[in-house]
Formats: C-alpha cells, sequence, structure tokens
C-alpha cells in the first residue's frame, strides 16, 4: 500500500478536533492522552502528541504539489 501524506495528515487534524472538544482548563494533557483519546480510539504516546500539537497550521493543509504554482 502507498503512502499518502494526505492521509497521515487528515489523522492529525481529527486527532486536534477530538482534543479541542475535550479540553478544559482543569484537565492536563496526559489524562486526555491516556484516558480519554482511547475512548475515541485514538491510541498516541504523548511524545507523537507534542509534535502534531506542535505542527503549524500551514503543515496541516495539505493541497499538494500544486498548491505551490
Amino acid at each position: 500500500m502507498a503512502y499518502n501524506q494526505r492521509n497521515k495528515l487528515k489523522q492529525y487534524q481529527r486527532i486536534i478536533d477530538i482534543y479541542n472538544e475535550i479540553k478544559q482548563p482543569d484537565i492536563p494533557d496526559t489524562q486526555i492522552i491516556s484516558k480519554e483519546l482511547p475512548k475515541h480510539n485514538v491510541f498516541i504516546s504523548y511524545r507523537t502528541w507534542m509534535s502534531i500539537k506542535g505542527m503549524k497550521p500551514s503543515e496541516l493543509d495539505y493541497d499538494g504539489q500544486l498548491a505551490m504554482f
């Protein structure tokens, strides 16, 4: 199966959307990653989460090569 960057970015966007629904000021990220995301069938490590969270919004918008022209 060929790797498609667009699929990975859609997955990241889904994880961010779930996180934004759950996030409240009194709930730490570690609890969300370990307890809440698995309820939505998302199993990622804290390190993976920090790399997703650290992405720029422009990196999440993937339009392919034609976006350069």
